[in-house]
């Protein structure tokens, strides 16, 4: 057709090729005329594409195998561990082959007992340098964020005193552990940038004059006219001024259902258009699509989340000086230096700097048993804490795909048999009702007819021709129109999705669908609920009517439909300005604001989006929400054992250090007396391995 023609540039140097600009984005060769598959464009032509490299690419927008070559030098996105901390990492790593191998040695010569300490000591050294580094730093600026380094550096230094180079070893480990979990979560929001960014369209086909050319999106103006062919993702915010399709709004609105697109409809950059060809007229550029503004608003979102400060951090600013203080004193008093050394040993704060990482391994441990991946210290300090739950309804709450619901034949006619006319239109189309109809097929081992050559209407149906009979699935007005039949009685179908299978003769029957809610939502809400949350809110981009009927059915205390991106994140601000603590639970693109803006984001991972997956602080693997109040049932009892840790190591390190300062401890004795506080650390947070109690 003359209006889906391309501007053509022709290298007139070959006579047996040509490039041509088509609408994929990238100059193709035709070499020898030879018959190859058409691109989406709809031309045949070789496609010559390469990366870097030269390698060859599968699938490329315009749907064929070639080599791309793509340059995003304004694109590029970094992503990366902190240079401090991969030293800390590197040199962690290679200390714990020391030890291993001085502990080796130790076993294997137990005579030279000193050159095991002499491998034991270089680790200990090796792992301590940075810590010791940091202390320093942390000693001359007054920075919060060092007090770690430097309770670490009296522990390390205590335990060297005393020849122990296996826990002057492993007590940095531990530390540089907590600080690379930390640093993955600070990394989440520049993958998950990087991630959205791979989503919006590189580029537009504007029709000018007449033709159609492509330019950079970044130069598109207000009222230019963009062209968009089926299975591309729209290039711009703007208004339909020519042409019928289906759009896929679930990137930015979380639909779970394709729109009807028609001249006058909004469309939105970022979304996909699913059918036919549509002319767009431009209503925002490209600064100021509501994508661009997702990504604003995320990265803004990570700046105003307050960071979490690590429960052990809380004791420092006392422990340190009270430490020194106490060795001072008695050092003054008493002008015996082996009290002041049995102290600084006693005090060592192994039992301390132990209390939170031992249990949050546990806890980590015994989460990953129930599917349960958490990024974020968060779920420590403020799950236990959380009044208010807000949930995305589609593939949260419910599965995020339309199953039929119910099949009503009409009198005399077989529900396999209506089923099979069905999949007669249903195979050769990719909308969601035909995608159903085929999955119920499949799973019920129904006999499926698969024919080509149909052809989709949009808004109506698709209709096709099978040995001189023609089969519809769509709507009765239309089939009845088009057929010349009469309507006959259709049954109400709520809030459901309902379409007619028919042919030119006769209709057989209707059939009913819906994105039905988790089985098992219900019952983990309520769960929840008992465990001392109070207020549970769903928001959906869906309509009211379908909010609402999910909503009663689940038991939620509030509903709000037809939400944006910006509603969602709205919504969570205006909570958290009310002093609630707030979780919200998402599995979409349109979901990453709300995740990252909320006290605890928790992420659906199994079919979620990965932007999702990255801006959350936990993650669920499973295919069901049944662990919603596991979180909660395992983060109170973490918590309580982190308290318990911290109370216990903390009195018995004074109550030794005011032994030894009475002279009833030596510094022999302290140093295997300060072992007990870490031994009780260590096997009360093991206790969190037993796994969490089951909700009442």
């Amino acid at each position: 057709m003359e209006d889906q023609e391309h501007e053509h540039n022709h290298n007139n140097e070959s006579e047996n090729a040509h490039e041509i600009t088509c609408n994929c984005g990238h100059h193709h060769e035709d070499d020898d005329g030879e018959s190859i598959l058409n691109c989406s464009c709809g031309h045949h032509h070789h496609h010559h594409h390469e990366n870097d490299e030269g390698e060859r690419i599968l699938n490329c927008s315009c749907g064929h195998h070639h080599n791309h070559t793509h340059n995003h030098d304004d694109n590029v996105h970094s992503v990366g561990l902190n240079s401090i901390l991969k030293v800390k990492l590197n040199n962690s790593i290679f200390a714990i082959v020391l030890l291993i191998a001085g502990l080796i040695y130790k076993v294997i010569y137990p005579e030279q007992e000193q050159m095991s300490q002499v491998i034991l000591a270089i680790a200990s050294v090796i792992v301590a340098i940075p810590v010791f580094w940091s202390g320093l730093i942390g000693l001359f600026s007054k920075e919060s964020k060092f007090m770690t380094e430097q309770l670490v550096s009296l522990a390390i230094l205590a335990a060297m005193m005393q020849k122990d180079f296996i826990v002057a070893t492993v007590i940095p480990i531990i530390l540089v552990f907590g600080h690379f979990l930390e640093e993955k979560s600070i990394m989440g929001i520049e993958e998950a940038i990087a991630s959205l960014k791979k989503l919006n369209s590189k580029d537009a086909i504007i029709l000018k004059d007449g033709k159609e050319s492509h330019v950079e999106l970044n130069t598109l103006k207000l009222d230019d006219i963009v062209v968009c062919y089926p299975g591309e993702i729209i290039a711009a915010d703007g208004t339909i001024i020519e042409g019928d399709s289906s759009i896929n709004q679930a990137p930015i609105t979380g639909e779970s259902l394709p729109i009807d697109a028609y001249p006058g409809t909004k469309v939105f950059a970022g979304t996909i258009n699913l059918s036919g060809k549509l002319l767009i007229k431009v209503t925002a550029i490209s600064a100021n699509s509501v994508f661009n503004k997702i990504v604003t608003m995320l990265k803004e979102a990570e700046k105003s989340k307050a960071p979490i400060v690590k429960i052990i951090e809380k004791y420092l600013d006392l422990y340190f000086p009270f430490v020194i203080m106490i060795a001072a004193i008695t050092l003054f008093v008493t002008s015996d230096i082996n009290r002041a050394v049995a102290i600084l040993v006693l005090s060592c704060p192994c039992a301390l700097v132990l209390a939170s990482p031992t249990a949050m391994i546990a806890a980590l441990v015994n989460a990953s048993k129930y599917g349960i991946m958490i990024k974020n210290t968060a779920f420590l300090e403020i799950l236990a804490d959380i009044d208010t739950m807000v949930f995305d309804k589609t593939g949260t709450v419910t599965f995020g795909k339309l199953e039929i619901e119910k099949i009503n034949p009409q009198p005399g006619i077989e529900i396999n048999d209506l089923l099979e006319k069905a999949s007669i239109c249903a195979s050769g189309s990719h909308h969601p009702v035909s995608t159903a109809i085929i999955d119920y097929m499949h799973n019920h081992n129904i006999n499926i007819s698969v024919h080509t050559g149909q052809q989709e209407i949009h808004g109506m149906g698709v209709k096709t021709e099978s040995n001189g009979i023609k089969y519809y699935l769509g709507r009765l007005s239309w089939i009845c129109e088009d057929s010349g039949q009469k309507e006959v009685e259709s049954l109400n179908s709520g809030n459901s999705i309902s379409v007619w299978v028919a042919t030119d003769k006769q209709i057989l029957g209707q059939l009913f669908f819906s994105d039905k809610p988790r089985p098992e939502m219900r019952e983990a809400l309520n769960n929840v609920r008992k465990l001392g949350v109070k207020h549970f809110v769903l928001l959906t981009g869906d309509k009211k009517q379908i909010g609402d009927e999910i909503g009663s059915k689940l038991g939620f205390d509030e509903v709000i439909s037809e939400c944006i991106p910006q509603d969602k994140l709205d919504y969570i601000n205006k909570k958290k300005d009310e002093k609630h603590k707030v979780m919200f639970v998402g599995d979409g693109i349109n979901d990453a604001l709300a995740l990252k803006a909320s006290d605890c984001g928790v992420a659906i991972a199994h079919g979620g989006s990965d932007i999702a997956i990255q801006n959350a602080d936990i993650a669920l693997n499973g295919h069901h929400m049944s662990n919603l109040p596991q979180m909660f049932i395992l983060s109170n009892k973490t918590r309580s054992i982190i308290n318990q840790n911290i109370l216990i190591g903390t009195s018995f390190s004074i109550f030794m250090m005011l032994l030894a300062s009475a002279g009833f401890v030596t510094p022999i004795y302290g140093a295997i007396l300060h072992n007990l506080g870490s031994v009780f650390v260590v096997l009360n947070s093991a206790r969190l391995l037993k796994g969490p109690e089951k909700a009442a």
